[in-house]
């Protein structure tokens, strides 16, 4: 049975940093790539969001019992396989995996205009995470 408390908390702390990503979702590529302040700000955003989603994943499948995933990115699979997430969605969510992996583990390596992109383009799919899992587990406020 799901922890829906631990799911609340979870969902919660991803609202929290995808807020953060889309109040400064106007800064033009330009300003980013010239401002560490933002680069900071949005790399730690993502990286936590990723993570919490990662986290929540991964405690859905042991709550519910279902095969361990040999790599954390993985766990979004295996929610597209029980038809909690869109399949495409899935796969998306699975790529951000190994970006997080990238900003924790090759920070000194992380192009930052791939960053901007990422950033643009993961802040809905993260949402539709949230949304999906919340409705599948009747996860409520």
């Amino acid at each position: 049975m799901v922890d829906k408390d631990l799911a609340r908390t979870k969902l919660a702390y991803i609202a929290t940093n995808l807020a953060i990503l889309e109040a400064k979702q106007n800064i033009a590529e330009e300003t980013f790539l010239q401002n560490v302040d933002h680069q900071y700000v949005v790399l730690h955003a993502l990286q936590l969001a990723i993570q919490a989603a990662l986290d929540l994943a991964a405690h859905l499948i042991a709550d519910e019992g279902w095969e361990v995933p040999e790599r954390s990115g993985e766990a979004f699979l295996i929610l597209g396989q029980k038809k909690i997430l869109d399949g495409e969605l899935s796969n998306r969510l699975r790529t951000m995996a190994s970006f997080r992996n990238l900003i924790v583990h090759e920070y000194a390596d992380v192009n930052l205009s791939s960053v901007y992109k990422i950033w643009h383009e993961s802040v809905d799919d993260l949402k539709q995470f949230a949304v999906s899992v919340a409705s599948h587990f009747s996860i409520t406020k």
